[in-house]
Order: structure tokens, then C-alpha cells, then sequence
């Protein structure tokens, strides 16, 4: 019984590990990590501006990394995004060394 339940907690972990890096396998969606990171906080306009793509492009891929990876936080009319998970950065970090 035990050993049921450590098993079904370990699927949990993984399924939620894919899920995470199901978000995050995208090159755009690197990008807007990368930036948010950077900025700290960025509403659509300016990763619009900053990355040089569509604002509807930019909002899809938000959605898709929204609860996930980046939250929301509403100031006046405007989306701030901001980074919620850390594991969203190091996986950056990880994946953007030169060594």
C-alpha cells in the first residue's frame, strides 16, 4: 500500500515536470522569460516591443505560460507579468551557459 502511494506521488511529480517543461519548450517563451527576468515585470506593449513580434503572438504564448510559469498583476489598464516560478529561470540559466 506504501509503495502504491510513493508511486502515485512520483507520477504526480512527473506529470507536473512535463507539464512545466511543456510550457517552457519554446523558443518565444524563452525569450519572454528571459526578459521578465531581466525587467522583472513587463506588461504585453513592452515584450511586444522588446521581442518585435505581434502583440497577438506575444499574448498566446502569456496564456499557455500563465499559473505556470508567470503571473499576472493588474496596475490601472495594464497586465504586469511577473515570474512566480524559479525553476523557470534556472532552467534558462541551464540552458543559456556557454560552458
Amino acid at each position: 500500500m506504501k509503495a502504491v502511494l510513493i508511486q502515485d506521488v512520483q507520477n504526480e511529480i512527473y506529470e507536473d515536470v512535463a507539464e512545466f517543461l511543456k510550457v517552457m519548450a519554446h523558443p518565444v517563451r524563452l525569450k519572454i522569460i528571459q526578459e521578465v527576468s531581466k525587467h522583472r515585470k513587463l506588461n504585453v506593449k513592452q515584450l511586444t516591443e522588446i521581442l518585435d513580434i505581434p502583440q497577438s503572438t506575444t499574448s498566446q504564448h502569456l496564456t499557455k505560460m500563465k499559473n505556470i510559469v508567470l503571473r499576472r498583476k493588474r496596475k490601472g489598464i495594464e497586465m504586469y507579468y511577473y515570474i512566480t516560478n524559479e525553476k523557470a529561470e534556472q532552467v534558462l540559466t541551464l540552458l543559456t551557459c556557454t560552458e
